[in-house]
């Protein structure tokens, strides 16, 4: 029975360790999408100001668009896969002494937090609004 706990516990762990990594992996992906999608609102406004093509103008703001909605595609998929592994952990916790998830998620809802899964689309919406925004006054 000691084993079986040991097992379990080390099973935990790793578990543990992969939801941090799953997390650090959405993080990164933040930074490299914002860091897209600004480069290319920051280059169609320089563009804009300098050649003043307006025929090509509309191309980089609608890739921002593009961009920014494959952006919160991939955020949907890390955070479902993230609330899976949350989930796994719940599940392993049941069988341990102490349910350490568990206890942090009550002490957390305490907290009146606004929850991260709609917090997270903040970014990719404002990159799209501004997108969208500059596409129009392109158009006009």
């Amino acid at each position: 029975m000691k084993d079986e706990s040991a097992i379990l516990l080390r099973i935990y762990e790793l578990h543990a360790e992969l939801a941090e990594r799953a997390a650090l992996a959405r993080e990164g992906l933040n930074k490299i999408y914002s860091g897209i999608v600004a480069a290319i609102i920051a280059g169609s406004v320089l563009f804009y100001r300098i050649v003043r093509i307006d025929e090509i103008l509309w191309v980089l703001p609608t890739l921002g668009i593009l961009i920014s909605l494959s952006w919160m595609v991939s955020l949907h998929s890390a955070t479902g896969r993230l609330s899976a592994k949350h989930k796994v952990l719940l599940d392993l916790e049941t069988k341990l002494p102490f349910e350490f998830l568990k206890r942090e998620n009550e002490e957390f809802k305490k907290l009146f937090v606004i929850r991260r899964k709609w917090t997270a689309l903040l970014m990719p919406l404002s990159f799209l609004s501004l997108s969208c925004a500059w596409l129009i006054v392109l158009k006009n």
